[in-house]
């Protein structure tokens, strides 16, 4: 690995790290405590009505498209935390989705989501990170811009930019058609 590789890395390396630190040090917010702010920011953009579900919480992923994407139902409520400040102080969501039930093929999908001040801000923030792109498996079609990350044989997540708004998803155990399904459906929301 060149240095000047190894040194554009270290700050993806850093960023990664403290989402993961951040992961687990913001407790847990209540489900309950999600839906309160939905239905709060709802009332403030009912006059958006181009806008079917809000890029500041959880329900752009709904159960209906986990069910459709991954054959089976979610199982129990979904984990919802806000994220920590990513791409040039986005603020955005953390949610935890289990499906199925793990003796049977279940499977566990995290889905983060942040919106930017404006769509050139998110696209350049966007494009800074897709160094960790995994070029191997194609660019993906969704959204304005995609890309693949594989950090491990046992992990994969879709990175998908639409307007001001970008996602990740995690699949676990890994499905790729699956992953892009659900990050075409996502997309498609926003």
């Amino acid at each position: 690995m060149s240095f000047e590789l190894r040194i554009l890395l270290i700050p993806i390396t850093l960023l990664v790290s403290i989402g993961v630190g951040a992961r687990m040090t913001y407790g847990q917010v209540r489900m309950e405590q999600v839906v309160q702010t939905q239905k709060s920011k709802s009332t403030q953009s009912q006059s958006d009505k181009s806008n079917p579900a809000s890029a500041n919480d959880c329900s752009l992923l709904t159960s209906a498209m986990l069910e459709k994407a991954l054959g089976q139902a979610q199982s129990g409520k979904p984990q919802a935390q806000e994220g920590p400040p990513m791409y040039g102080g986005a603020s955005g969501w953390i949610c935890t989705y289990y499906v199925g039930t793990q003796n049977h093929g279940g499977a566990k999908v995290v889905f983060s989501v942040y919106t930017e001040a404006s769509a050139a801000k998110a696209k350049q923030d966007f494009d800074t990170y897709a160094i960790v792109a995994d070029n191997s498996r194609g660019k993906p079609s969704i959204g304005d811009s995609a890309y693949w990350v594989a950090p491990d044989t046992n992990s994969l997540f879709i990175y998908v930019l639409k307007g001001k708004v970008h996602f990740s998803i995690e699949l676990m155990p890994v499905n790729e058609k699956q992953l892009r399904d659900l990050a075409a459906e996502v997309a498609a929301r926003i």
